[in-house]
Order: structure tokens, then sequence, then C-alpha cells
């Protein structure tokens, strides 16, 4: 029989793609992933079938750097009907949905003893998988699926054995005569629809081992009466317990950050709720339809509330006509918005999603001062509003918040603005009107109107704070000057920038948001001053997007950098390559060289640290030649057109002016 040993180390290699988001190593396809230092195996790299024995190895080696193999991708080997068998070494934590579906011949699985996740029929109509007898089947640690649920016997109740660390997606999907589950404290992931659809199931303690519940875990449990949350988990995920029709009451952990969409959608048994000061935002129609939810306690600390969260329930019925509140968050408006000027009262904090959305009747709009986020589209297509005051608190605004306000021509943004979303201002005439160059929204940079400057270099302005979602996505800059008073780095702001040769990252920055660098495919060089401990990549707490399951632990999803960044260099600062090489995201670079100037500044040309009257006159200096301080010169030349010159000294008196 013919075997196929990814012992790697001891064949000759033969690489085909190099990038860092996947590489081939003889005939099979790895996905790096954000730590580094470890891959996913995705499958065949040509989709060339295998035949025979696969043994998958704990690591393989590429271009002299050894990879952790902890996952196997959707879909991998579907329909690979040559494999008999399939050994998975113990490193591997997750297995994607259909990674061995339809491998009729595959008999024999050795499994490993640490799945985190299972995907939904990764092993379906294979001969291991027929050959289990009906009821309950396990994949090594895995509770992977009840077998003929059809038949099982009424009002069942299933004691999970021991040692159990994962329920895999619809394992018990429609089991309509489960009555009980016993979960073991070895279970750590409970996985989507796992117990979607158990009709019969009355009550379930989750214990804090788990850690992770995927979406819609209890959807449809229509006689679930009570449940038990650990205070182990930080998200109740969409769907969750939705349309369970006799649960009266539930004590949300106060673990949990966010509540995802439709999670208790339909809970028309549930009368109050309260929600702990831990969770950050609740997801659309989160409670719609729990049409006895009377009572109801929302936090300060709810930044990010989404549309029709109570709709339809006791409460909502039961408020006034007018702009309705739950806590500090106005939710919209009930009854027939009059026209003229509108106000939001004081001591709102933020406004929900879509609140407000083509509510044309407003023409003038007065916000409190103690208000800090607008949410998405919470005025979209208020078309008649002329002029907007955003009070000085104000932090984040959300995508398409003020999109298509045809009328409003005249906006005031506040200093204390970090965050704009993605086509926020489009279709206003304030925005129409902007002069060529960079647009910017007081202190956040917007997006480029207009031709590239002849050197082809973005220069954001010394006092931005923010870099808005998308902000230059596509755009065909060659070079990126980011000035020292940045503190964050939107969505998606410089993707698909495929000219970008090279772009600085000043210290000042402490966020770093999704796929914010994102197919940089000439990208030469990149200067990282920050200090990775203090950079939040990836999602954060004003990110106004629900976050995932996280059941991968980030690992299978490129946050910030992706394609091409595993043949770039990253240089920092002396001393901090470890730390960078240790970094989830930054650890996609291969080469990490510590080389940058001690100063770490743009602007900071004798590097003492900071940016000041010594610093003009060492460019003036550097122009005239009488001192050439070469641990520096990178920091003189501000507009990165490769020379010193009085542009750059006008430059840094700016910066200095500013701070």
């Amino acid at each position: 029989m013919k075997r196929i040993l990814l012992l790697f180390a001891a064949l000759a290699m033969l690489v085909i793609n190099a990038n860092a988001e996947s590489f081939t190593v003889g005939k099979l396809k790895f996905w790096l992933n954000d730590d580094g230092v470890s891959v996913h195996l995705q499958g065949t790299a040509t989709g060339e079938p295998l035949t025979g024995d696969l043994i998958i190895p704990s690591t393989i080696n590429y271009e002299d750097r050894d990879y952790t193999i902890v996952g196997i991708s959707n879909s991998a080997f579907k329909n690979n009907t040559g494999l008999t068998s399939v050994t998975i070494p113990n490193t591997v934590t997750m297995i994607w949905s259909s990674a061995f579906q339809g491998c009729t011949n595959l008999k024999e699985i050795y499994f490993p003893n640490a799945i985190n996740h299972l995907g939904n029929n990764v092993f379906y109509k294979t001969a291991w998988y027929d050959s289990q007898p009906d009821g309950v089947v396990y994949a090594g640690s895995v509770l992977y699926a009840y077998k003929n649920a059809k038949a099982m016997p009424q009002n069942t109740n299933i004691v999970i054995q021991d040692g159990t660390t994962c329920i895999a997606e619809k394992a018990f999907y429609e089991c309509t005569n489960l009555k009980s589950i016993q979960i073991p404290n070895t279970v750590r992931t409970i996985s989507d629809n796992a117990f979607n659809g158990c009709t019969a199931l009355t009550s379930v303690n989750v214990p804090s081992s788990v850690r992770v519940m995927g979406v819609n875990t209890f959807r449809n449990c229509t006689s679930l009466v009570d449940v038990t949350l650990p205070n182990t988990i930080t998200l109740l995920n969409g769907g969750m317990f939705q349309n369970c029709k006799s649960l009266t009451s539930i004590t949300i952990p106060n673990s949990v950050k966010y509540i995802g969409a439709s999670a208790f959608n339909g809970c028309s048994g549930l009368t109050s709720i309260s929600i702990p000061n831990s969770v950050t935002g609740i997801g659309g129609w989160a409670f719609a339809g729990c049409t006895n939810l009377a009572e109801i306690s929302v936090p300060s600390s709810v930044i990010d509330m989404r549309e029709e969260v109570f709709y339809k329930t006791a409460w909502y019925d039961s408020q006034p006509d007018g702009v309705l509140y739950a806590g500090t968050i106005a939710l919209g408006y009930k009854g027939e918005m009059p026209s003229g000027l509108f106000t939001i009262k004081d001591g709102t904090t933020a406004i929900a999603g879509v609140a407000f959305k083509d509510c044309t009747g407003i023409t003038l709009l007065r916000l409190p001062s103690s208000l800090k986020y607008i949410n998405i589209q919470a005025f979209y297509n208020c078309s008649n509003m002329s002029v907007l005051t955003i009070p000085n608190n104000v932090k984040a605004i959300g995508y398409q918040a003020f999109y298509n306000c045809s009328n409003l021509t005249e906006i005031t943004f506040p200093n204390s603005l970090v965050k704009v979303g993605q086509s926020a201002f489009i279709g206003t005439t304030w925005y129409n009107s902007q002069p060529d160059g960079v647009m910017y929204a007081g202190p956040v940079a917007l997006s480029y109107k207009g031709n590239m400057p002849d050197n082809k270099t973005l220069t954001i302005k010394e006092g931005t704070k923010g870099i808005a979602d998308y902000a230059f996505d596509g755009k065909s800059f060659y070079n990126v000057i980011l000035p020292n008073s940045l503190t964050r780095i939107g969505q998606r702001s410089f993707q698909n920038m495929y000219y970008l040769q090279e772009i600085n990252i000043p210290q000042s920055v402490t966020s770093i948001d999704e796929a914010a660098f994102f197919s940089l495919r000439n990208l030469q060089r990149v200067d990282a001053y920050v200090d990775p401990a203090k950079v939040t990549m990836g999602y954060d707490d004003i990110a106004f997007r629900e976050p995932s399951a996280n059941i991968s632990n980030r690992l299978s999803y490129c946050l910030v950098f992706s394609n091409y960044m595993d043949g770039r260099t990253l240089h920092v600062l002396p001393g901090k390559e470890d730390s960078f090489k240790n970094s989830l995201c930054w650890a996609l670079f291969r080469n990490i060289v510590g080389d940058l100037g001690l100063g770490g500044l743009k602007g900071d040309v004798n590097g003492d640290g900071k940016v000041d009257i010594e610093d003009v006159n060492a460019a003036i200096n550097i122009i005239l030649d009488l001192k050439q301080p070469t641990d520096y010169t990178g920091n003189a030349d501000l507009n990165g057109d490769g020379k010193v010159d009085i542009e750059d000294v006008n430059a840094i008196i700016n910066i200095i002016l500013t701070q």
C-alpha cells in the first residue's frame, strides 16, 4: 500500500508558492496562522487525490523553519476516495467542516486527544463513520454526533463520557427526544448548533471548563426551562437561545462582553433581564419578540447596541411615544416623529445602530456633551439635516452613520474622535465639497480625493489621531508617512494598495484594526516603532463589529497583515526583536531586524526621544551637510522623497507646533 509520509525533514522539498497566507511543501498546501509559527493543512496543492495512508506529522519544515500543524481546513480532503487511513497528530486542535467528507474508503482514523473544535460533517460518508453503531459517536476526545437521531428513544438521558474536550457542530441537531444532557468538566468547546432543535431538552448545566459556545447552541429548544452558564465564557453567540419559549429566567455571567444577534430572540417566557457591567455590545434583535419581557436593566458599559434589540417586548410596548432610551443608550424613535429640531437628552452615552435611519424630519440635530459613540447607520438618509455639531466627548462614529444626509453642508468635529467607520459621511454636501487631497473629519483621516501627488507619497498631517476604516483602500501611493500623533489605524484602511512600497508605524499607535494592511503585494519595508505589547491587533472594544465565536483562538484568521509578508523585513527598535517575533500578527514577518533609530519618532533627528527645536537645527545641518547623523536621517525625511530639504524642516516645525 502506498504510504504518504509527511516527514518533510527527510524528503527533498518542492516549494511552489511562498507568501504569508500559504505555502506548498511536496504535494500538500499549508496556511500560515497569525502567530507565525503554526499552520493549517489545507489539502493537496493541485487538487490531485491522495491514496493509501495519510500520516500527518506534528511539524513541517519550510525554508529552514519548523511549523506546528494545529488545524485541518474546510474540505481539505473532501471526496478523496483513495484515502484508507489517516493519522492526526496531537498538535491538531481544530478540524473544520467537511475536512474528510466523502472519503468513502477511509476506514481507520487515529485521533488526537486535544481537539477544541470539530466542524460539521467532518467524517460524513466515510467508511469509518458508516461502521459506527447508532447512538453517540466519539471521535477521540470529541463527541462527534448522535447517529440516527430519528431512532432516539423518547425521554433519552445522556451522560457524556469524562475526558471529552469538545461537542462538535450539530452533534445533537434536532434530537427531538433528548430530555437531559450531563456535560463533564473536561469539555472546553460546545460548537455551532450543537443542541439546535432539541425540543424535549428541559435543563442544561454548562460546566466551568467551557470557554466557547457557538452560534445557535440551544436554538429552538422549546422546552428548555433552566440553564446555568459558567463564568468562563465571554460571548453569548448569535441565536444561542433563540425561540427557547419556555425559558423564564437566565443569569448572564459577568464574564460576558458581548450578547450576539438574536441571542434571545423569541424567548417569550422571559419576564426580566439584567445585563452585567461586563457587557460592551448587544447585537441586533437580541431580545426582540420576547413578548413578556417587561423589565430590563442595561448598564452604562454598553457602547455598541444594534437595531431593534428590544422590539416587540412588553417593555418596548409600554414605552411612551418619543425617543426610546435603554439605560444611557438612545434606541430610536417610537411613533410619528415631528419635523424640525431633534434633541437627544443629556446623559446619553451612545446612539444605537439604525436608531434614526430615514428620519427625514430631522432638520437640526442637538447631541448632548455626554455622548461618546454613534453607531452604524444611526442617522442614515436623514436627508434634511443641514448643520451638525458633534460633541467633544465623541470617540467613535460607525459605518454609514450619516450616509446620504444629502443636505448636510456643515459639520463640526471634536478632537476626541479616533474612529470613523466606512462611508460615514458619503453622500453629504459636506463630503462632496471637500478640497482635493487627504480628507479629514477633525483628527481622523477619512480618505483621499483627487490625483496622486508627484512624489507618490501619502502624508498624513500631524495632529491626526485616527485613520478611518477603508480610508485608502486601493489607492496607488508608493509610500505612506504617518504622524507621531496617530493612535488608531482603522479596519482595512490600507488594504489593496498594490503599489505601496514603504510604511512607518509610529510609536504612538495603540490599535491596528482587522486587515489594515491586507494584500500589499509590492510592500518592501515596514518600520514599526511601537511596543507590540501595547498595541491591540484586530478587534477591540470600539470596533463596532460583532465578534466571532473565536473557536480557533484567532489563529486561523488574518487579523492585520495578510499576503506577501513572510518575504519582507520588519524593522523595529533595537532590543524589541523577540517581542515582535512572539506577538500575534507581527510574527508573520520572517525577518525582524532591530535597526531603527533609537529616537523612534519621525522628526526626532537627533534621536533624543522627542521632537523640538534641536531637531530643526539638526535637519538644517543635514541640508547644509555640516553634520550627518546617520542613525536618524530617516526620521528627518518626513515626506519620504528620499532626501532632506526645507519641506522636511517645515514638517518638523509643524510637529512641534501641534504637539
